[in-house]
C-alpha cells in the first residue's frame, strides 16, 4: 500500500470512528445522518424478515 493509500484509508476510518461518516453492513457510506439511519433502518427491516422466514446467519446457532 502506498503511502498516499494509507494516508486515505486512515481519513477513511477516523471519520468512521468519529461518526462524521455512516457505513451499513453492505459498505454503504454516507456523511449525512439521515441517510445513515434510513440505511440502518433498511438493514433491521431486512434482518427481522430473514428472521421471521427462520433463516440464521452465519456464526448463530439454530434452534
Amino acid at each position: 500500500m502506498t503511502v498516499p493509500e494509507k494516508n486515505r484509508r486512515q481519513q477513511e476510518d477516523e471519520a468512521l470512528e468519529s461518526g462524521a461518516v455512516y457505513q451499513d453492513v453492505k459498505g454503504r457510506r454516507t456523511a449525512d445522518p439521515g441517510d445513515g439511519a434510513a440505511l440502518a433502518h433498511s438493514e433491521a427491516d431486512l434482518n427481522a424478515e430473514h428472521l421471521r422466514r427462520g433463516e440464521v446467519g452465519p456464526g448463530a446457532p439454530e434452534e
